[in-house]
């Protein structure tokens, strides 16, 4: 099984090593060629499951599922988000609601192929 690498994680990497490859321009020295270093993978497929890849380590379902809610809140920054974001998942998990937001445009009643 191949397993490919997410977007936030090669984004958040290959920004540090622009960050690093400009001061080292800055200081007259070459570029460092970028090598992305795979963490490992999470993924929620469900209530109360979850797939991780964490190395040699492959596991699914609950326990995978709590690996991915502590992962996910510890890389959150401040105490307040962190209770904000537990809250949240507690609430639409107590009560089955959806968490998932959507963006479709503009809020408005739908157009008529005429313009009106």
């Amino acid at each position: 099984m191949k397993i490919e690498a997410g977007i936030a994680p090669a984004a958040i990497q290959m920004g540090r090593h622009t960050a690093a490859n400009l001061l080292r321009s800055l200081r007259g020295e070459p570029p460092l060629p970028f090598q992305y270093k795979n963490k490992g993978l999470l993924a929620t497929i469900g209530r109360g499951a979850a797939v991780a890849a964490i190395g040699k380590l492959r596991m699914a379902g609950w326990i995978a599922w709590w690996l991915w809610l502590l992962v996910h809140i510890f890389f959150l920054i401040g105490f307040r988000n962190r209770f904000m974001v537990v809250a949240g998942w507690a609430y639409a998990y107590l009560t089955w609601r959806r968490g998932a937001r959507l963006i479709t445009g503009d809020s408005g009643p739908p157009k008529r192929p005429d313009g009106q």
